[in-house]
């Protein structure tokens, strides 16, 4: 259910995906204390720009320790820093390449600042409740089935089976004998699923039964042949607020910021040059 709505949220602000991370950056870094790590010839170099580093590259070190991850990106920060200092020296930083390279940057900067006032300081819990309610708390009620099955080659076999099972054999040991699926071993246990997870003719079998009760006929899939047993079914159970904060946020950050985009396009006179 919550992947479905951020997947429609998403698409209609797809846009946003530009500042999202970034601006989550900047948003982190106004919070902490500015602390001095190291200096490179006489320079600072400091926690915020060690923040900038760890959205830059902190993903493909996630997997080690803490102290080490924070000193792999002291070391590329220092690299960086005598690698810059270099450049300005051969005065790199005074050709035209540079130049609009630092004009770009600079539009992306204040896109992503933008965002971080306008969009990602105006999301409250409050904010947050309210989408929960409106795309998950009052959502329809949707149901599940906890099912069993016994997969058979052909169409006899699945007939004889049910045939076993109106004289009383038991579903699972059925299941565990003449199953030829992988859930054979745990007598054809799927457990309980929602709808759109399983081919639509098993779906709409075991979406048909009675708690306890077990196909009459065959149920032909592209997988062979069923008998279907429904164990049990639920309502399905939704996410909580907490469990979903994090997704929320993003759907809304997105939607407001294509709000927000929106507003400026629509002030604005854009011509494009044919």
């Amino acid at each position: 259910m919550v992947r479905t709505i951020i997947t429609r949220s998403a698409m209609a602000a797809m846009t946003s995906l530009l500042v999202l991370g970034a601006a989550g950056a900047v948003h982190a870094q106004d919070t902490k204390k500015e602390t001095v790590l190291a200096t490179v010839n006489g320079e600072d170099v400091t926690s915020s720009e060690m923040a900038f580093i760890e959205d830059e590259i902190g993903a493909r070190l996630g997997k080690l320790p803490p102290e080490q991850k924070q000193q792999r990106m002291l070391s590329f920060l220092i690299d960086l820093k005598l690698v810059a200092e270099e450049a300005e020296k051969q005065g790199l930083d005074e050709n035209d390449r540079f130049k609009k390279q630092m004009d770009f940057l600079r539009l992306r900067a204040l896109q992503n600042e933008f965002f971080r006032s306008n969009i990602d300081e105006a999301i409250t819990d409050e904010k947050l409740k309210e989408a929960y309610d409106a795309e998950i708390g009052s959502a329809p009620v949707r149901m599940q089935v906890k099912a069993r099955h016994i997969l058979l080659e052909d169409e006899d076999a699945a007939k004889d089976v049910i045939k076993e099972l109106d004289e009383g054999k038991d579903f699972v040991e059925l299941a565990k004998e003449k199953s030829t699926g992988p859930s054979a071993t745990n007598g054809g246990d799927l457990g309980f699923f929602g709808q759109g997870q399983m081919v639509p003719p098993f779906e709409a079998a075991a979406f048909a039964l009675e708690k306890g009760a077990y196909t009459k006929e065959p149920v032909k899939t592209q997988f062979g042949w069923h008998v279907i047993l429904a164990e049990d079914k639920r309502e399905q159970p939704k996410p909580s607020f907490d469990q979903v904060r994090d997704q929320l946020r993003t759907v809304l950050a997105q939607k407001m910021f294509a709000e927000k985009l929106a507003e400026l396009k629509a002030k604005a006179k854009v011509e494009p040059v044919k």
